[in-house]
């Protein structure tokens, strides 16, 4: 039962993040399969990453020293951008895009990523009901803050693709990299008051990057709406 609920869960939040950004590109075609390569590269992605720990982590003793969990957390934040960047790329190559469209494919892709790892994390949190110290009070929390980091994979992948149209794209992978490392440092941080720091940075940095590409796409439909 927790399976099928973490799937639903992860998928609503999977899509409550990804409407605001697709707009009306939700009908296209090739948005469902950029969605469909990000589920393929969430899939990828952790077994990728540790094929690349394991090829860097034994040089200098990086993976006994104290910056090992930057390095591993650096790994991790490229490896997934680059995979969650490849099906978008593919497409706006493909056929005639603009950065809207490129918004909305890299969204897509973001979505279909956080879904998995989002439902990974769910059916553990789900599962845990009912085991001593866990409250649904503290169960429903953990499961309603985990659409942050989903969102996060949303909006870090719709700009990179969304600079891939406008040109920048190697400044705009160095950003998104930085981002989610620093987004999976964040979940180290310790509680403040019974709060966890690390979801409100996250949720923080994520909303306004989601505002941010937001305004920038309505400001694209406004511009198109006026050109005779």
């Amino acid at each position: 039962m927790q399976q099928y609920a973490s799937i639903v869960i992860a998928a609503s939040f999977a899509l409550l993040g990804l409407l605001p950004l697709a707009g009306s590109r939700i009908r296209r075609p090739l948005l469902w399969l950029c969605l469909l390569g990000g589920v393929a590269a969430g899939f990828f992605a952790r077994e990728a990453t540790k094929m690349a720990w394991d090829w860097v982590g034994p040089i200098g003793g990086l993976e006994r020293g104290p910056a090992g969990l930057t390095i591993n957390l650096l790994i991790a934040a490229l490896v997934g951008e680059i995979l969650k960047a490849t099906g978008p790329l593919v497409a706006i190559s493909l056929t005639p895009a603009d950065a809207v469209t490129g918004l909305a494919y890299g969204a897509a892709s973001g979505a279909g990523f956080g879904l998995v790892a989002g439902q990974q994390f769910l059916a553990m949190a789900l599962g845990l009901v009912g085991t001593p110290f866990i409250t649904p009070l503290s169960t429903a929390v953990a499961v309603v803050a985990w659409f942050f980091p989903t969102l996060a994979h949303i909006v870090t992948t719709a700009y990179l693709i969304r600079a891939g149209v406008r040109g920048g794209l190697g400044l705009a992978l160095l950003f998104v990299v930085a981002l989610q490392t620093i987004f999976g440092l964040a979940q180290k941080l310790p509680l403040a008051g019974g709060i966890p720091t690390g979801v409100l940075l996250t949720a923080a940095i994520s909303l306004w990057l989601l505002a941010h590409l937001w305004r920038a796409r309505l400001r694209a439909g406004a511009q198109v709406s006026i050109v005779p």
